[in-house]
């Protein structure tokens, strides 16, 4: 009769297996869901960051000529300017005379599509005997279609036998291996010293003319194949 008296708790009762598999996958949907929506904005935001990037890449290397070596392109977010650091090219003419254009940093004129600013340009020019010149300055614009390289501030030209002059504003067409100026040149050689209105170059450096209000002095390389 006691036991009659006694309260049974109920049992609970296991879910079927049929509800309990809904209830896994309806937990499972809920924590995966965000996770699949949040990777597939990373995808797509990359599917339109790489191309951009990708074609600014290459926009750059075509502002110039063959590179031997891989540039950095970066794109500042100010101006969006095109940029390379430490941009090197390295080449030879028909009679295998080679020729380099380096700088510091080479950047796509906005202004002018064909134009290349260049920082700390230099310009290295060797005829096939072994005479060379160097042509360095602050600043420069490379011509893309015209192959002409205008340097100015501090502009140094330093030549194999030793000479050397400094003039504010200079051409040269590194790939013929000539340059000309028509300002102020100052300097001194073997032949002494040289203060001029102006110079022409010529074959990499192994002829080189100074020019004054009423005469022009001729200057020869001395020595050929001096190495730096």
């Amino acid at each position: 009769m006691q036991a009659d008296n006694l309260v049974r708790e109920p049992q609970k009762t296991a879910a079927p297996p049929e509800r309990a598999a809904v209830t896994s996958d309806v937990h499972r949907r809920r924590v995966i869901r965000p996770v699949s929506r949040s990777y597939s904005r990373v995808v797509m935001a990359m599917k339109l960051t790489l191309p951009a990037l990708a074609l600014a890449a290459v926009a750059l290397i075509a502002a110039w000529p063959t590179l031997n070596e891989l540039p950095k392109p970066r794109i500042t977010a100010d101006k969006g300017h095109l940029e390379m650091i430490k941009p090197r090219y390295f080449s030879a003419d028909e009679q295998n005379q080679p020729y380099s254009l380096t700088a510091v940093r080479a950047e796509q004129s906005t202004d002018q599509p064909g134009i290349v600013i260049l920082d700390k340009p230099e310009a290295e020019m060797t005829e096939a005997a072994g005479t060379w010149v160097t042509m360095r300055s602050d600043r420069g614009w490379y011509d893309q279609n015209t192959g002409i390289l205008k340097m100015r501030g501090a502009v140094h030209v330093l030549r194999d036998d030793g000479s050397e002059f400094t003039t504010e504003e200079a051409y040269s067409d590194v790939r013929k291996g000539t340059a000309w100026g028509d300002v102020h040149v100052e300097g001194q050689g073997p032949q002494g010293v040289v203060l001029a209105e102006g110079f022409r170059m010529t074959e990499r450096g192994k002829t080189m003319v100074f020019l004054n209000s009423s005469n022009a002095n001729v200057q020869s390389a001395e020595t050929a194949g001096r190495k730096k």
